[in-house]
């Protein structure tokens, strides 16, 4: 039986369209890994709410302080660079401790000179905070999700509030120009609640793109807000709001969205529900610029999963989170929860635009991490991806992957990333011809050991062994490219 299964195994494989390869970043941190801090009281642990920003190479993160008692004593933030370390041009070494009580204090908007905390306050990199920036504070009663800010391409400020819009100039000044005297009412149908709260999807010039949720605190809709006039856009959808559940049957349960980057108001959506009675079943949707359903998705429109099964002994369940996308690739992930040990682990699965099961490192379902008695205190596992890195934030720590989809085939000849050419598989020599001048070079071993580097486009790889090996490419603009690659 058991070689039934490997050979039936091997056949399925053969029918997926890539397979994904994740690959710990050794050159992040320490071992792929960085740690912010400690896990005590005093600096809980990174989650989505606490707004992780990219710019550039660089990382901006932050944690909430607790005194003691379990009381918001501050909020500390650090700005990482591309490897992981500190950044020392930012605040003292890296940091700046902001004191607050104030829950809204997480960031909605950081670059390399200066950052905005949602409860209206300006800082600049080096911690001081802008004290002629004028309050844009509103938030609604310890609801994180009742209220928003962007920042927009000419520096001003939109705030969506539970019952309004404002806008304001980059000094923090009521932009009068905008509705009146910078305000613009929202019909009441739009209002937020303590038990309607929702957040910004997407912006789209003069438009914003918010999920609903609902009672549970689930997302329920998209939909699309004229900030104009504050009405909405009511030939999006049905109505105003986008309508993005498949052929699952009530109870459904929308898990998550996700924006599809460059995209023109493309939406992936997450969704768990039940299929013709046989119990717990997930779906992939995409709804289209029009905010319906797009039937070239998947298979009419759908990708079915199963969002609660059983892998290796353990069942697992999908965690309520937006889909994690990379191309035309998605992710999902699973938890499982071992009340006797204490021990939880996060699985993903990935499928293709066209609804094809794509494999993580050779697995269709990959044990992504392993957390070993937790004493029963669930964690959070947030996922985020960044050019071909995937961010893996859990605690105070984060990890980061290199995402690699070649499919491999000793029958292909030469593999293209863009203008970066390399022949594949091959033998004592490795030439990559590139548009970019190379930086550096690094091979790894499929155990993930670095096993050879350089910093010419010519290597000699005489003394590496016949197998797999996982090549990453880091180019002069710092952009890196990781690929697989066979020796013969």
């Amino acid at each position: 039986m058991k070689k039934i299964t490997t050979t039936g195994f091997a056949f399925f494989c053969a029918l997926c369209s890539a397979q994904i390869t994740l690959t710990k970043d050794v050159s992040f941190g320490n071992n792929g890994t960085v740690q912010l801090g400690t896990t005590d009281i005093s600096s809980y642990h990174l989650s989505h709410y606490n707004a992780p920003i990219f710019q550039g190479n660089k990382l901006f993160v932050n944690q909430p302080i607790y005194d003691a008692s379990g009381s918001l004593v501050g909020r500390k933030f650090y700005r990482l660079n591309h490897n992981g370390s500190l950044d020392a041009t930012f605040g003292t070494n890296g940091e700046v401790t902001v004191p607050t009580t104030n829950y809204n204090s997480n960031n909605f908007y950081a670059d390399t000179n200066k950052f905005y905390l949602d409860s209206g306050e300006k800082y600049f990199s080096n911690g001081l905070q802008d004290t002629g920036f004028g309050n844009v504070n509103t938030p609604l009663a310890n609801n994180d999700l009742s209220h928003y800010k962007i920042v927009l391409p000419d520096g001003k400020i939109i705030a969506r509030n539970p019952q309004n819009i404002k806008k304001y100039l980059s000094t923090g000044a009521p932009d009068t120009t905008y509705g009146n005297n910078g305000v613009v009412a929202l019909d009441s149908s739009l209002e937020f609640t303590l038990n309607n709260p929702g957040g910004l999807k997407y912006f789209d010039q003069n438009f914003l793109y918010e999920v609903v949720l609902d009672v549970d605190n689930l997302p329920a809709y998209i939909r699309k807000i004229n900030i104009t006039t504050g009405n909405l856009d009511l030939s999006y959808g049905q109505n105003g709001n986008s309508y993005f559940y498949g052929t699952l049957t009530s109870p459904i349960y929308s898990l998550g969205s996700a924006y599809v980057p460059q995209s023109n108001a493309l939406f992936i959506h997450n969704t768990d529900g039940t299929m013709s009675g046989v119990g717990m079943a997930g779906q992939l949707t995409r709804t289209n610029a029009a905010g319906i359903l797009d039937t070239s998705f998947g298979v009419n429109g759908v990708i079915n999963y199963p969002s609660f099964h059983t892998f290796n002994g353990d069942d697992y369940i999908v965690t309520v989170n937006d889909p994690i996308l990379y191309q035309n690739y998605i992710f999902i992930l699973f938890s499982s929860f071992d009340n006797a040990t204490g021990d939880q682990k996060f699985e993903l699965m990935s499928y293709d635009y066209s609804g094809n099961p794509t494999t993580i490192n050779n697995n269709l379902h990959h044990i992504f991490q392993i957390f070993y008695n937790t004493n029963n205190f669930y964690k959070n596992l947030v996922l985020k991806v960044k050019d071909n890195y995937l961010y893996a934030f859990a605690e105070n720590k984060i990890s980061r992957y290199i995402i690699s989809n070649a499919t491999l085939s000793t029958s292909e000849n030469i593999e293209t990333k863009e203008s970066l050419q390399f022949i594949n598989p091959f033998q004592n020599e490795l030439n990559f011809n590139s548009k970019e001048k190379i930086k550096s070079i690094e091979i790894y071993d499929e155990t993930g050991r670095l096993v050879l580097e350089g910093k010419n486009s010519t290597l000699d790889t005489s003394a590496l062994e016949r197998g797999v090996y996982m090549i990453k490419i880091t180019m002069q603009s710092n952009k890196v490219v990781s690929k697989k690659g066979i020796k013969n």
